[in-house]
Formats: structure tokens, C-alpha cells, sequence
């Protein structure tokens, strides 16, 4: 574990966003803090959408959305972590990982994801932990600077499809739990048959699942 003593003049590498936290493992991504919450009564809704609702505090965002709808907050994070605190809370972002991605853009897009999570942390916003992964090679770094025994949120969304995709989650999910020892996981998406008897998993209703829900309540 490593503090860090960044000093900087201009900060074009962001690098105010870390300059009081500890850097861990090899690549020296931030230390996220720990949290127990879990939803009961808020709801989630994708940050691409989130501009548009009434009463804020009732939701959670989330980044499970194409990387191109939520670049900007890595641009431009003070601006986005001052929208986001009107908000109950989010789920750390979810910057794309795949296995056919150079490993030097994969480590850089989690270090994206811890950067900011520790950022909105440090800024008075409940964040709730989220885990990817692409293939075992990225095993070694990819859980890095996560915290043990906390809830952690993992998403689904786009590997359920591909056979190869769907081994590869299921892999990485077992050793998210081995290296992690979470006590509760929100999982946003379609849970895999495997996953399905896992008492720690609690699935997230997406938005469109609540408006389907929400609507059928009204008719």
C-alpha cells in the first residue's frame, strides 16, 4: 500500500482527484472505501436519464449504459460530482471492460472507475462499489482497490448473449466473491442460471422494469 505524495502544477491528469488517498496494488489504483447499503426503497435509474426526473432523491444512478453516454463525467468531474450529489446516491461506474481490448486500455478504464468512485466518495456521496472484469488475465488488477466485506454491485448487461462472454462473468464473478468476500451483491441484469442459488446476490430492477411495473399499477 502506498500514500500518496502526487505533486502537480497543471492538473491535466487529474491527478487532484487521488492526492489524499492511499494507491494499491501494482498499478496503483485508488482504495475505495467500504459501505453496507443496499436499495430498499430508492429506486435506480441510467445516468443518461437521469437529468430529466423530479425528486432526486429517490434514486440511485447507475453507468450500466454504453461508455459513450458517461465519458463526459471523467472529463469533467467536478461538474458531474456536484449534479450527482443530488441524488441519493450511485453505483461506481461502469467503464468497459473486454477481453479483446489492449490490457493497457483495460487497466486504464478500471483505473477511470476507481479514480472517480473514490472522488465521489471523498465528496460526501454514497457510492456503492462496482466490480468488472473481462478474462482471467485480468484477475491480477482488476479487484484491486476494491474493499472486502462490503456490498458490491455488478452488472450483467452484455454477456449474457455470448457463450463465451456468459463463461468469462461467471468465472470472474466466483473470483470477485473469493477475493472480496462481499456481504451483499447488487446485481443489475439477467442473473445466470449458475448464479441463481447465490444467497448473496440481490438483483436491481432496471428502469424499464420499474416503468413496466410502475405502469401496470396505474392501468
Amino acid at each position: 500500500m502506498k500514500k500518496n505524495n502526487l505533486t502537480f502544477d497543471r492538473d491535466n491528469f487529474k491527478l487532484s482527484l487521488i492526492k489524499n488517498c492511499k494507491l494499491v496494488g501494482e498499478f496503483e489504483f485508488p482504495e475505495i472505501n467500504p459501505t453496507q447499503t443496499t436499495f430498499g426503497k430508492y429506486e435506480v435509474i441510467p445516468f443518461n436519464m437521469a437529468k430529466s426526473v423530479e425528486q432526486k432523491q429517490k434514486y440511485y444512478v447507475h453507468f450500466y449504459i454504453d461508455d459513450y453516454q458517461f465519458d463526459r463525467v471523467w472529463y469533467a468531474p467536478e461538474k458531474y460530482m456536484r449534479f450527482l450529489k443530488q441524488f441519493k446516491g450511485v453505483i461506481g461506474p461502469d467503464f468497459s471492460l473486454y477481453a479483446d481490448m489492449p490490457k493497457a486500455l483495460q487497466i486504464f478504464q478500471c483505473y477511470k472507475s476507481r479514480v472517480l468512485t473514490r472522488y465521489w466518495q471523498d465528496n460526501g456521496i454514497d457510492v456503492i462499489p462496482n466490480a468488472s472484469w473481462s478474462d482471467e488475465s485480468s484477475y491480477s488488477w482488476c479487484f484491486d482497490g476494491l474493499p472486502k466485506n462490503s456490498t458490491i454491485a455488478v452488472s450483467s448487461v452484455g454477456c449474457i448473449k455470448n457463450a463465451r462472454a456468459l463463461l468469462n462473468f461467471c468465472k470472474g464473478f466466483h473470483e470477485m466473491e473469493n477475493r472480496l468476500s462481499p456481504t451483499k451483491i447488487l446485481f443489475y441484469g439477467v442473473i445466470p442460471e449458475s448464479l441463481k442459488g447465490d444467497k448473496s446476490i440481490i438483483q436491481i430492477a432496471t428502469h424499464m422494469q420499474i416503468q413496466f411495473t410502475n405502469l401496470n399499477k396505474e392501468e
